[in-house]
C-alpha cells in the first residue's frame, strides 16, 4: 500500500512538474529558432538602396499602380523582415476541421531567398510548436514538436521548397513589397486587374496570379501549384489563395492588415485555414 502511495505521489509530482514546465514561456525549440534567425540576420548584408521611380516604371501597369497606392517609391530595400501574427486561427487538421489558436513568427529574407516561421500553440493544454523551414538542397517543409520535447513529425520535400518560394512572394507583396522589384520575380500582365508573377531561385520556380482592385490594391494572390495534399490516399494539387484586406499605413508604407490563406479543393470547396489580423512588422536590415 505504501509503495502504491509513493508511486502515486511521484506521478503527481511528475505531472505537476510537466504542467509548470509547459506553462513557462521558455522553449528549447523556440530558442533554437531565434538563434538561427539571428545568425542568418547577422550574415545578411544590408543594402543601402531604396525603391526608385525608374524601377517601378518598368513594372506592368497594375503592379505599378499598386506600388503607387502603397507608396513604394523611396521605401528602403530591406533584406530581413520579421512579422509576428498573434492569436491567429489555424486549421490544424483539414479532415477534422480542428482549429487551434497560435502565435506565428515569420521571417522573410531577400537577396538570397529564405523563409522560415515558428508557430506556438497548445492542444488540450499541451504545448505544440511548428517550424516552417527550407534547406540549401531544395527541401522545404514543417516539423512539429509536442510538449516542448517530442518531435511528432518532420515532413519535407522539393514541393515544400516550391511552396516556400510562392509563400515568400505572396507574403512579401504586402509585408516587404520591395521584393516586387526583385530579380527573382518576373511578370506577365493578363489584363487590367490580373498579373501573373513567377518567382525563380536555386533552379526552382513557382507562379501565381495577383488580382488588383480599382484603387490599385492587391486583393488576392492565387496559385494552382503551391498546395499538395494527400486525399483518399492520393496526392493532389490544390488551389491556394491569399486574401489581403484593410490596408493601413505602417512604417511609412501601406500594408494589408488582414491576411487569409485558403485551400481550394478539386470539388471547388474552399477552406480558410489561416486568418490573421493586425500583425506587427519589424524591418531589421
Amino acid at each position: 500500500m505504501k509503495i502504491v502511495k509513493v508511486i502515486g505521489c511521484i506521478l503527481l509530482l511528475f505531472i505537476i512538474g510537466c504542467v509548470i514546465y509547459w506553462r513557462l514561456p521558455y522553449s528549447p525549440e523556440k530558442e533554437k529558432f531565434h538563434k538561427a534567425m539571428q545568425k542568418r540576420t547577422d550574415g545578411t548584408k544590408a543594402v543601402q538602396e531604396v525603391c526608385s521611380r525608374e524601377e517601378i516604371e518598368q513594372l506592368p501597369e497594375p503592379v505599378k499602380k499598386y506600388c503607387e497606392y502603397i507608396g513604394l517609391e523611396n521605401f528602403p530595400k530591406y533584406q530581413v523582415v520579421n512579422a509576428v501574427f498573434n492569436d491567429t486561427d489555424f486549421v490544424f487538421d483539414t479532415k477534422s476541421g480542428k482549429v487551434i489558436n497560435m502565435d506565428y513568427d515569420l521571417w522573410l529574407f531577400d537577396g538570397d531567398f529564405y523563409r522560415s516561421a515558428y508557430c506556438g500553440s497548445s492542444m488540450y493544454g499541451i504545448p505544440f510548436e511548428g517550424i516552417d523551414y527550407a534547406t540549401e538542397d531544395k527541401q522545404g517543409g514543417m516539423k512539429g514538436i509536442l510538449a516542448k520535447k517530442i518531435q511528432i513529425f518532420d515532413v519535407h520535400d522539393k514541393q515544400g521548397y516550391k511552396a516556400g518560394l510562392i509563400s515568400w512572394l505572396a507574403e512579401s507583396a504586402t509585408i516587404n513589397p520591395s521584393v516586387l522589384l526583385s530579380p527573382y520575380v518576373t511578370y506577365e500582365q493578363l489584363d487590367d486587374t490580373h498579373v501573373k508573377a513567377t518567382v525563380s531561385y536555386n533552379g526552382v520556380s513557382g507562379f501565381g496570379t495577383f488580382t488588383f482592385n480599382e484603387e490599385g490594391a492587391i486583393t488576392e494572390f492565387y496559385s494552382p501549384e503551391r498546395q499538395v495534399e494527400e486525399i483518399d490516399g492520393e496526392k493532389m494539387e490544390l488551389g491556394w489563395k491569399c486574401i489581403y484586406e484593410e490596408y493601413q499605413e505602417r512604417n511609412g508604407i501601406k500594408i494589408a492588415t488582414k491576411i487569409k490563406s485558403t485551400k481550394i479543393f478539386p470539388d471547388g470547396k474552399e477552406l480558410v485555414y489561416f486568418a490573421a489580423e493586425d500583425y506587427t512588422v519589424r524591418y531589421i536590415k
